[in-house]
């Protein structure tokens, strides 16, 4: 079995931590502001939130994240869950609108050994790909290439939501 390693990662997944930033929740704290601009939150539900990944595989990676804090998703309610897909089918009409993809990925990283940055808050992953979106870059460089600008991807993205 061949590997693929995704060094550009690691500085998202293995950074120190603050004292304070252990005590609380990157996504609790998202869900509870008002600065949508400045944290990238191109809309807001009842239950959930779609925001823009600030460590993006690729241009236009969006998360969708539960206002509650849980890493299990059993512990979400029905109307919770089913406004999850409602809003990421929202994030996915928006990505082929605007930035017009080859394709879609959708996961969730249910745990750290899944890969979850922030296992205790679980949230949708949603990533445009394009082909030959990768190349030896990553791997021989050490760079991840990103092709576009996040502020612009925003407000372009920004334009499908309400």
């Amino acid at each position: 079995m061949e590997k693929l390693y995704a060094p550009w990662r690691s500085n998202y997944v293995i950074k120190p931590q603050s004292k304070k930033s252990k005590s609380k929740c990157l996504f609790c704290e998202k869900a509870q502001t008002k600065k949508d601009e400045e944290d990238y939150i191109l809309a807001r539900y009842p239950h959930c939130f779609i925001m823009m990944n600030l460590y993006p595989y690729n241009a236009g990676h969006l998360m969708i994240v539960p206002n509650k804090h849980t890493k299990d998703l059993k512990k979400l309610s029905s109307a919770e869950r089913i406004e999850l897909m409602h809003a990421l089918s929202e994030a996915i009409d928006a990505l082929n609108n605007t930035l017009k993809p080859d394709g879609i990925n959708v996961g969730i990283n249910l745990g750290k050994a899944a890969g979850a940055g922030l296992p205790g808050h679980l949230h949708i992953h949603v990533l445009p790909r394009w082909e030959g979106d990768t190349n030896f870059m990553p791997l021989l460089a050490n760079t991840k290439q990103i092709s576009t600008d996040l502020n612009k991807i925003y407000q372009e993205l920004k334009k499908n939501f309400n």
